[in-house]
């Protein structure tokens, strides 16, 4: 790996990759619990530890030939055989930054956008000439994937309650608040704000009244004519830090950031997805956001160093960011299924993992669901680090969108509706450690 510059936000990956100076200390754990404090939040919370094997481990695509040429993903190669003729969109990271993926583009390609934040471009070509980029020294090109929510209703059951009799907590009444112990979080003080990159969130449901979702940007084919047609984003975020009565998230006093990057389908590319990434690094500070949630996952297989959704989020988790990601919800009965998408792939990053509760308030009859993903990466890191409650989960959703009209059987009164997904265990992570004092340790000038 080589140096961004060419005004690539955060300055060098490969320092902020692997550690220099006080920043190779650093401790992730410490990021989400902190040190003293406030409660430390275990119930129904499974943690994995992850072990690193050689990079190259897995079914990943292989190192850059950085001494040869370019670096051109196995994917793309087998698109250019299979369908030469099509127009792909890629990816270009370049090791000099912005400036020099544009100039190795513009002879082939069609420039879409620039990401600074990984120090490369977006563009379209005939899938027959990638692979002449990789003939260019210090390219890095991949695949512009299709980004998939992580959760989407797997596994329901009629007949299951959520809700628990005689509740004591002041404003929910859902079992996962009190399994996981995060009810006794609240009543702190001002929590920082959550960004949601997902498919929007529709601010006129009661979960966030009050004015807190207090900026909202779309991306590519996010935000067409609707806060959030596809559903998927208001529920993500109602998990996180919804606070209507009965029903309050993780963190109900956190103000959310609505970053839109996927259709009424819950489809987006990659390239949004990084785009939204570096909109939370510009703006940061101005709105106090402390964690970002991807409920979502690539289509694309790389190693998490050359992957450039995953060079994208190791940038906010090194300039103070906790990223939170979803496993997925390709996992299998018969064994592990691997993590094999980015940004769940990332080892910088929390991947999280759904826990069944059982329909109860104890941890005795917990288990997990076999839809969610766990296993290693394609470069050997064992995912999730902890898992949440992921099944059966109560959330808002708005009448009219895709995922209410798909999941109409699933559909509760006052605008509710219950669903299952690794991306619904993740924002209940998210909002733990929007909670969570952080150490100061974990600040980084990278």
């Amino acid at each position: 790996m080589g140096t961004h510059t060419g005004g690539n936000p955060g300055g060098v990956r490969k320092s902020a990759l692997w550690g220099s100076g006080n920043r190779g200390g650093e401790h992730r754990s410490n990021a989400l619990w902190g040190k003293g404090g406030r409660g430390f939040v275990t119930t129904a919370l499974v943690v994995a530890l992850a072990v690193p094997l050689a990079a190259g481990a897995g079914g990943g695509s292989g190192n850059r030939p950085d001494s040869a040429g370019g670096y051109v993903s196995e994917q793309l190669k087998e698109k250019a055989k299979q369908h030469p003729n099509e127009l792909v969109s890629v990816i270009i990271q370049a090791d000099a930054g912005v400036d020099e993926a544009s100039k190795a583009a513009r002879e082939l390609a069609k420039l879409d956008r620039t990401l600074d934040l990984i120090g490369g471009v977006v563009a379209e070509l005939p899938a027959r000439d990638v692979e002449k980029l990789e003939r260019i020294p210090g390219l890095t090109v991949t695949w512009d994937a299709p980004v998939k929510k992580s959760g989407s209703g797997l596994g329901l059951l009629s007949g299951v309650t959520t809700t628990l009799s005689g509740a004591t907590a002041p404003s929910s009444s859902q079992l996962w608040t009190h399994e996981t112990g995060v009810n006794k979080l609240w009543g702190g003080p001002q929590a920082p704000a959550i960004a949601i990159v997902d498919s929007g969130i529709d601010t006129s449901h009661v979960s966030f009244a009050g004015g807190r979702v207090v900026a909202r940007q779309a991306f590519g084919s996010g935000g067409g004519g609707s806060l959030d047609g596809r559903g998927h984003g208001t529920f993500v975020a109602s998990i996180a830090a919804g606070n209507a009565p009965g029903y309050a998230g993780a963190a109900p006093n956190a103000n959310l950031i609505d970053l839109d990057v996927m259709d009424d389908n819950g489809v987006g590319r990659t390239s949004d997805v990084i785009a939204a990434a570096e909109w939370i690094y510009r703006n940061k500070t101005a709105y106090n956001i402390r964690v970002a949630n991807f409920s979502l996952h690539t289509g694309a297989v790389n190693h998490f160093w050359l992957d450039p959704l995953n060079v994208a989020v190791e940038k906010l988790w090194f300039n103070g960011i906790v990223v939170v990601a979803a496993a997925g919800n390709y996992g299998i009965a018969g064994g592990p299924s691997g993590v094999k998408h980015a940004p769940g792939s990332d080892p910088f990053v929390i991947t999280v993992g759904s826990v069944d509760i059982g329909g109860t308030a104890g941890i005795g009859n917990d288990n997990r669901p076999a839809f969610s993903a766990y296993g290693r990466t394609p470069d050997g890191f064992l995912k999730p680090e902890i898992c949440a409650p992921g099944r059966y989960m109560v959330g808002a959703i708005p009448v009219g969108s895709t995922l209410a009209q798909q999941k109409a059987d699933k559909l509760l009164p006052n605008g509710y509706i219950e669903l299952s997904g690794t991306s619904f265990a993740a924002p209940v992570i998210s909002g733990i450690a929007a909670q969570t004092p952080v150490p100061p340790s974990v600040s980084c000038t990278c």
